[in-house]
């Protein structure tokens, strides 16, 4: 995941912003968030976006590209940008590392800072549910609770539109994600073999006391074909039968 270049950013916002148009049947929620995917002025997909909006106005808008690429962007009424303008920031979560890089000011309402790599951008904004955008003017830690299933559903709605993968849904990985490397457990021999099976123990506990094993001699008879400690075919100490030639 790199932060890419304010130039192919700005190209990319600004001529879709004013020409963009939703694509039918696209629109899509998730929690308190709303998105949808983008045409331009020519019928072809620009970009699906996810985006929440706060009670104290501000909002935080999500935008994927078919260069992949991922933009983050905040906006607040209180606050103006200087269209072009850049700055030195950190986009960060509660967990992780942070992820420094130059973000840009795409009009006079909205900055924010361009990933590279849509999967691995993806990966670093849902690691945690407060997300900060240090160094644009606007220092606040924003509640993004839902953002996992948000973004599940904008790169759905990104793999469809962009010819990637038509039949995506918020439910399937994204393309290239590699399978879940952990084994299918073991089958447990005791449980397979219908045997009943004992609740561990509860820590602070006492621990139960041990199971005493039954040191009586086990015989056997003809019938059963003896047993643990015994000839084989009778009782303890009753010689086998000579094998018939």
């Amino acid at each position: 995941m790199r932060v890419t270049s304010f130039a192919a950013a700005l190209t990319l916002f600004i001529a879709p912003a004013a020409l963009a148009e939703e694509i039918p049947g696209t629109a899509f929620e998730a929690g308190n968030w709303y998105g949808a995917g983008y045409s331009d002025d020519t019928g072809a997909f620009s970009y699906c976006s996810v985006e929440v909006q706060y009670m104290s106005g501000e909002v935080l808008w999500m935008g994927l590209y078919p260069d992949d690429t991922l933009a983050v962007l905040l906006s607040r009424p209180d606050v103006r940008f200087r269209p072009g303008e850049t700055f030195d920031s950190w986009l960060m979560l509660e967990y992780g590392l942070p992820t420094r890089g130059v973000s840009e000011a795409w009009d006079e309402n909205y900055a924010g800072m361009t990933l590279d790599g849509i999967d691995a951008s993806i990966a670093f904004l849902t690691q945690g549910v407060w997300l900060r955008l240090l160094g644009i003017g606007i220092d606040e830690a924003y509640d993004v609770t839902g953002i996992t299933e948000a973004l599940a559903a904008a790169n759905a709605c990104y793999l469809r539109n962009s010819g990637s993968n038509p039949f995506a849904d918020a439910s399937q990985p994204p393309l290239g994600t590699a399978p879940d490397p952990t084994p299918d457990p073991m089958p447990d021999p005791v449980i397979d073999a219908g045997l009943p099976v004992e609740d561990p123990p509860v820590l602070g506990a006492t621990p139960p006391m041990p199971k005493v094993p039954d040191l009586r001699p086990k015989t056997g008879t003809v019938d059963t074909g003896g047993g643990l400690g015994t000839r084989p075919g009778g009782a303890l100490g009753t010689p086998a039968p000579k094998p018939t030639p």
